[in-house]
């Protein structure tokens, strides 16, 4: 007889919908139990289109309920921490969206429950750095490619639409100190080039208004458009440029140059060119089969409950990435260069925590 891992859901939106539940769908130890969203109609259509166990009233039901071994939480940041701590507390292993938390605080909490009660916590991984993580890897780490890491740059162009899909991420309440991809990007960057030491920003806002949960024009808060200059612990120097008002040709690349050669990967296509020994220009580089990483971490979490084996990211990978961000948002506030980690202060942009 299969082991079955009784999984409850907090929040069901497009995510959930599009990514977790086909996943869920191909394993067979994953069993649906119960499904909390913010609007009680939307959680009866997923018992009724995915074939969870109920709909709660609560997000608290999900993670307390005495039928579900284990809790994904699939909501914007703002309800990360107390539903990822409250699941944690009651027994039950976690699976969280990116972004990590509102804040470093948030992170900082979920990780020291993830410690405390010793259970199978994840977050999901940015897509686009996937498929071509385990070749970066090999390139940069096993084989040197480029030698000695010099210079760094980070590339982040998209337009994104003013449409409801996307508020929640122009609202400091829900998304806190997470603007835009930023954080996601440097979850990949901490794996392949280390993490950085310390940092500077400046930040715009093009689109001065944003639309509310009640539908009102209400002022923007958070930056649509930062740039970023940072020293890295491998010595070297990096830059960074995230835009959400960037129109026409999307460009989201990172670009790695050292003391022999460079790569650059193209994180919308899974593409990887490089040069080394002096080369003219970039080349194709191709990835194994054997090294695509796939979206798989859904089976890796339910494998990790079951069998004790690694899953990635961890909590511990998501806090390094959310002390960036909150020091992108103190540097933003202050003007000033910030050290990582930085003090534990801001609880979204601009709003100093006392």
């Amino acid at each position: 007889m299969v082991a079955k891992v009784r999984i409850g859901f907090i929040g069901a939106g497009g995510v959930a919908q599009s990514r977790h539940l086909p996943a869920l769908a191909k394993i067979p130890e994953a069993e649906l139990g119960p499904v909390w969203t913010r609007t009680p109609a939307k959680a009866q259509y997923a018992v009724e289109q995915y074939g969870f166990s109920s709909a709660s009233a609560t997000w608290q039901e999900v993670a307390e309920s005495p039928d579900v071994d284990a809790v994904i939480v699939a909501t914007p940041p703002v309800l990360h921490r107390d539903a990822t701590v409250a699941a944690l507390t009651a027994g039950k292993h976690v699976l969280c969206q990116a972004r990590m938390g509102l804040n470093l605080s948030h992170a900082q909490d979920m990780l020291a429950a993830s410690r405390k009660h010793n259970l199978v916590t994840a977050l999901y991984p940015p897509l686009p750095g996937l498929k071509g993580d385990r070749t970066m890897l090999r390139l940069l780490h096993e084989e040197g490619f480029v030698g000695d890491i010099r210079e760094v740059h980070v590339t982040g162009m998209m337009s994104t639409p003013e449409s409801d899909a996307y508020a929640w991420q122009t609202d400091p309440a829900v998304t806190g100190v997470n603007a835009m991809t930023l954080g996601m990007w440097v979850e990949i960057l901490n794996r392949w080039v280390g993490p950085a030491t310390r940092l500077a920003a400046i930040g715009r806002t093009h689109r001065t208004k944003r639309t509310d949960v009640a539908g009102d024009r209400v002022d923007a808060e958070v930056p649509d458009s930062i740039a970023i200059v940072a020293d890295l612990e491998c010595r070297a120097t990096a830059s960074y440029h995230f835009s959400s008002v960037a129109s026409s040709v999307p460009a989201q690349t990172i670009s790695i140059y050292g003391s022999k050669g460079a790569l650059v990967y193209n994180l919308f296509g899974g593409e990887i060119v490089g040069a080394t020994d002096g080369a003219a220009n970039l080349g194709p580089i191709f990835i194994p089969e054997a090294e695509i990483r796939t979206q798989d971490t859904d089976s890796q979490w339910i494998r990790a409950i079951l069998e004790g084996t690694p899953v990635s990211p961890d909590f511990e990978e998501g806090m390094r990435y959310m002390e960036f961000s909150e020091a992108v948002a103190l540097s933003l506030k202050s003007g000033d260069m910030v050290s990582l980690p930085p003090p534990s202060r801001m609880e979204a942009w601009g709003n100093y925590l006392s």
